[in-house]
């Protein structure tokens, strides 16, 4: 299997995700909650958010996911439906939506998140769920995350049946660690993610991820050398390692590099001001992901994914709102008004 999704005949392949979306709420401005007379209301989720910002550059993408069945959980699907993400939603009456709410912090007080989503219809998913043969026929790629993972053994279960699925389809799997601390500690996450990563092609993961999720790693290696030894130990096709930097003030740095067994891409570090900094992470793979479906090299691949992940830094909320014409832009001298 090639280390990443081309094109069919017909265009470009569709990337499916797996995961839960929430609602995000947060208090105007840099508030604390209990300052808070209202509050902001966002939609975000790692997979879905992923699949929004390759929708955006015209990859078809379809979410499999389920949603509580009252005004809360629709007003998710109709978020997914507005950015051209088709839904596929198993709905529960009985569950609950998800929350989370976000403190927007500013040096030295850092952002926070307060989760609020025990009892939602995604904790229980199950193995068998959806059908997952005709949901990832003729797919490019299929994607999931840690933080599904993080729901219970039940989702755990669902994400490896849907990439054993995927690999006989003949689509590439993918999987971010995205690992969070607030919903399971490392302790808890290291057994079920290493059960996963046997079914992964595409891993985007992070140094301190790999020294934890390696049987035995060094140390003292290098985010390169822990990627390939990534690749030796569960038989990745490549590792895609995502870096933020924090600079002086609310100003950062993202770079993006891109491992396989036979070569090392490192592409160009991009700087942004952070308006909002969530969801960066999610476009940066969105846009690798659809990057690669429309067949780009390598070098324009990770190029491609790390402006994102700066661009998206700029923007409020979890959307990856990154257009084709923006990308055209990326390496250019930033200009205040474009007029």
């Amino acid at each position: 299997m090639s280390p990443h999704p081309t094109p069919s005949d017909q265009g470009v392949r569709r990337v499916v995700g797996l995961g839960e979306s929430l609602l995000r709420l947060s208090p105007p401005g840099h508030q604390r909650l209990e300052q808070a007379s209202d509050l902001a209301v966002h939609v975000g989720g790692a997979e879905l958010n992923t699949l929004i910002a390759a929708a955006a550059l015209g990859v078809p993408a379809v979410w499999a996911t389920r949603l509580a069945d009252n005004p809360l959980g629709r007003r998710i699907a109709a978020h997914a439906a507005a950015h051209g993400v088709r839904a596929e939603v198993d709905w529960d009456p009985s569950a609950r939506a998800p929350l989370y709410f976000v403190e927007h912090g500013v040096p030295p007080r850092p952002s926070e998140v307060l989760y609020d989503r025990s009892g939602t219809a995604m904790t229980r998913l199950t193995p068998d769920a959806f059908a997952w043969k005709d949901l990832v026929a003729d797919a490019g790629a299929a994607l999931s995350t840690g933080i599904t993972c993080a729901l219970g053994e039940g989702p755990a279960a669902a994400v490896t049946a849907f990439f054993c699925a995927a690999r006989e389809a003949g689509a590439v799997t993918v999987f971010d660690v995205n690992h969070r601390v607030r919903l399971w500690s490392w302790e808890e996450a290291v057994p079920v993610l290493r059960g996963v990563l046997g079914h992964v092609d595409l891993l985007l993961a992070g140094r301190q991820d790999l020294l934890r999720l390696l049987p035995d790693a060094d140390p003292e290696a290098d985010q390169v050398a822990l990627a390939r030894r990534a690749i030796e130990t569960y038989g990745h096709r490549m590792v895609v390692l995502r870096e933020t930097s924090q600079l002086p003030g609310r100003r950062v740095r993202t770079a993006v590099t891109a491992v396989t067994a036979d070569e090392v891409c490192a592409g160009p570090a991009y700087e942004a001001d952070v308006v909002d900094a969530f969801g960066a992470g999610d476009a940066a793979l969105g846009v690798l992901l659809a990057s690669r479906l429309a067949g780009d090299d390598l070098a324009t691949t990770v190029d491609k994914a790390a402006w994102a992940g700066a661009f998206q830094h700029t923007l409020p909320g979890d959307v990856c709102l990154v257009r084709p014409a923006d990308l055209t832009r990326r390496g250019a001298p930033a200009r205040r008004i474009l007029r």
